[in-house]
């Protein structure tokens, strides 16, 4: 699960719903973990009552608005520290 995990060499963010079993939140840990070992910068936002593809307004059982408003201001965020300084 880890293969690449070593060769990266930018900022991680990663959007996980809690109720996701792929990742599961044990996975996301784990995730969590092996990147502060090996001292890549993350960070990680993680949702309650959301699972997987909860962004995805397709996804008419799984879709949760909150949780994706949240997300997307958060990588607008990111976007704008990063590429616009």
């Amino acid at each position: 699960m880890f293969e690449r995990f070593d060769s990266l060499k930018c900022t991680v963010y990663g959007f996980y719903g809690n109720d996701d079993q792929n990742p599961s939140p044990e996975d996301v840990d784990k995730f969590d973990a092996r990147l502060t070992e090996l001292g890549v910068d993350h960070t990680f936002y993680r949702y309650d009552g959301a699972g997987h593809a909860f962004q995805n307004t397709l996804n008419k059982k799984g879709y949760r608005p909150e949780q994706s408003e949240d997300a997307w201001g958060k990588v607008m965020g990111h976007l704008n520290d990063h590429l616009l300084g």
